[in-house]
């Protein structure tokens, strides 16, 4: 049987890895972010059962993170990942939560942080930018398609045609 993630640039399984690591460090993969790691494993692997791709992502140790992080190059992956992960955590806030970030997932966000190793005004940047796309209504799925594909409003023919849909 082959990796179902086989299919990915590095920079896009990385940074899948950790947003499934954000999502499952509290001990339960909330439904929304269940949801979106499945819709994101949909558009990024179209040829892939999601829920292969799921069981792909999960159940990796933290101990990986570095080597996760490592897959992100460039300092634009960098600060995309910090954007995502900050909002992967926001995504799921419980009622017994006392602030935007859950205990759990506020501990790996700092750990991703420091493994990232972007300076202060890197790391408020992003958040910044999370911060203002959690305030608009465009649902995260969408907000994370356009970090991992660079998506505007429409996707280009290319990334359409890859995904298996074609134009009306």
């Amino acid at each position: 049987m082959t990796d179902p993630l086989a299919a990915l640039k590095p920079s896009q399984w990385a940074q899948l890895k950790v947003l499934c690591w954000i999502a499952s460090v509290d001990g339960d993969v909330a439904t929304e972010e269940r949801a979106l790691l499945s819709k994101l494993s949909e558009r990024l692997l179209p040829l892939e059962d999601p829920e292969d791709a799921l069981a792909s992502l999960q159940a990796d140790p933290e101990a990986e993170l570095d080597a996760w992080v490592a897959q992100l190059k460039t300092s634009d992956d960098r600060m995309a990942m910090v954007s995502m992960a900050f909002q992967m955590a926001c995504s799921s806030q419980g009622p017994e939560d006392d602030g935007a970030i859950n205990a759990a997932e506020r501990v790996a966000y700092r750990r991703l942080l420091e493994a990232l190793d972007l300076s202060d005004a890197q790391v408020q940047e992003a958040e910044w930018a999370a911060r203002q796309a959690l305030k608009e209504t465009p649902a995260l799925l969408d907000r994370l398609n356009q970090l991992l594909f660079g998506w505007g409003a429409w996707p280009s023919v290319a990334a359409l045609e890859a995904s298996g849909t074609s134009w009306l």
